[in-house]
């Protein structure tokens, strides 16, 4: 069975794609005084752990709907919380510091967020609810579906209390599509953004320390390996193509009309059977591919996978794209953000034998004994 925390992540890509089907939101805030603020614009690294030093920066009374809470700035991030005396809400600045660091180190160096990026982390799922259809206006009843947890939105990290694992956990991924929401001058294609989301995913605890390691994450590898022993995984041409949607339902493709703002959230829909595990799998699948194309072939692949993160971030993916398929497909793709073009741009022409490289790497990701790596933090191909 699928761990509980696996579960709750993977439903992000469903969310993706469901707003992918609305436009915009303009996340325009009713002037009142419980209201938020509205929103400003083998070659394994090493872990990311963030120094010693208290990151916060200033820390005032917010009140939201009645309830007192704190206003939170560090360097990089606003946070707004109601939960005034929790460990969530000690730690939340150094951890998101130390996620912010991860991201823009951990595949390359990548620009810092244009500004501070606002998260807000509520006590209960009623003030999340209140504040979901505050922030997400005709929108809301799409993010009211969430089961637990939260999403990210227009460069925003909404998330309640789920407790401490799940809810930094959550932090890691969304941070993610919260920070290229803000920054990526162009969009990646799905599998990547998602992929990269859970590579985030990876962490531990040093005393009140987040220690990021990309390897320490036993819910994807345990998918992963339940998936190899059965013969379910899928292959590459199906990670590429193939819609959050069509795994949860096993019907056809849904058309969508891709936005930036619609790369990356939160919305855990409850999914059942081999649907769900159909959703896992994929998940699963893509936080190994991104360990494929930075560690694989002694990292052959890695300095490609940089240059395709920076030039998505520094908007120059399509002019990449346009110079080996052509414009019109270059913007086909980037507007869709699915199929194999941007994997043949960027790692070679030849999908078949990048196929077969990436299976091999699964199997030897998932051979005996490497659990106890995983559990580690380690890289299995070492």
């Amino acid at each position: 069975m699928p761990s509980h925390r696996s579960t709750l992540i993977t439903k992000n890509l469903f969310s993706s794609c469901l707003r992918a089907f609305v436009p915009p939101c303009l996340l325009l805030l009713a002037a009142c005084t419980d209201a938020p603020p509205p929103a400003s614009r083998n070659v394994a690294l090493p872990a990311r752990t963030t120094p010693r030093v208290d990151p916060v920066i200033s820390s005032e009374t917010w009140t939201y709907n009645g309830k007192p809470g704190k206003n939170i700035r560090t360097a990089n991030y606003t946070i707004y919380t109601t939960q005034a005396s929790s460990i969530i809400a000690a730690r939340m600045p150094t951890f998101v510091e130390a996620a912010l660091q991860n991201y823009t180190s951990s595949l390359g160096l990548l620009p810092p967020p244009p500004g501070q990026l606002e998260t807000f982390i509520m006590s209960t799922r009623g003030e999340w609810e209140r504040l979901t259809k505050q922030l997400m206006g005709d929108q809301a009843s799409i993010y009211l579906q969430i089961q637990r947890g939260g999403y990210a939105a227009g460069g925003r990290g909404i998330y309640y209390d789920i407790g401490p694992s799940d809810t930094f956990s959550i932090a890691s991924h969304e941070g993610w599509h919260q920070y290229t929401q803000r920054t990526f001058r162009e969009g990646l294609p799905t599998w990547l953004e998602e992929g990269i989301a859970t590579y985030m995913e990876g962490h531990r605890w040093e005393g009140a320390t987040p220690r990021f390691l990309a390897w320490s994450n036993t819910e994807r590898f345990d998918q992963l390996r339940s998936a190899s022993a059965k013969g379910g995984l899928l292959s590459l041409q199906e990670i590429m193509n193939t819609s959050p949607q069509e795994l949860l339902a096993g019907g056809g493709p849904m058309p969508a009309t891709p936005t930036k703002e619609s790369g990356g959230g939160g919305l855990f829909v409850r999914a059942v059977g081999s649907a769900e595990d159909r959703l896992l799998t994929y998940y699963a699948q893509i936080w190994a591919l991104v360990h494929f194309l930075n560690e694989a072939e002694g990292g052959k692949y890695r300095p490609l996978l940089e240059s395709l993160v920076s030039d998505a971030a520094n908007g120059r993916l399509r002019a990449k794209l346009a110079g080996s398929i052509g414009e019109q497909a270059a913007r086909s793709a980037v507007m869709t953000r699915r199929g194999p073009a941007v994997m043949l741009a960027y790692f070679g022409g030849d999908l078949g034998a990048l196929s077969m490289e990436y299976s091999s790497f699964i199997g030897r990701i998932v051979r005996p004994g490497s659990r106890g790596l995983i559990v580690e933090g380690r890289s299995p191909i070492e």
